[in-house]
Parts: C-alpha cells; structure tokens; sequence
C-alpha cells in the first residue's frame, strides 16, 4: 500500500525517523495497526515551507514481522 503524509519539516523528520508506524483505526479490530515504511521519498514544496512524503507501507506482526 502506498500512503501519503504532508506537513513541515519538524513533522515530516518525526516520521521518517521511525522503523515502524503504528495507527489507530476507528472501527478495525485490531485498534492499533503497525506499519513498516518502504522507500520513503520527501517532495518539498519550497514556496510554502511545506514537505509530503510518499513510502510504500507494509503491515507488520507485533514482533515486527512482515505479515
């Protein structure tokens, strides 16, 4: 799965700087989800001091396993 994330700077490094995401889904069970981000890549938008990163996500075990 592809995903898209927009933001600044500050908010774009907290991502990347992570193995691994977790998110919370509304009405999914499990409530948390870990995600696995591959080849990240950071656009930025210069103008507006704005950055969106795209990475291909793949959704892990809770040991951290491809799943």
């Amino acid at each position: 799965m592809k995903i898209c994330f927009h933001g600044t700077a500050d908010e774009i490094s907290r991502v990347t700087g992570r193995p691994l995401l977790v998110l919370l889904t509304a009405r999914d069970l499990p409530r948390m989800r870990v995600f696995e981000l591959h080849r990240p890549r950071i656009h930025a938008y210069s103008a507006h001091k704005h950055y969106r990163l795209c990475a291909a996500m793949t959704e892990t075990t809770d040991e951290g396993r491809t799943a």
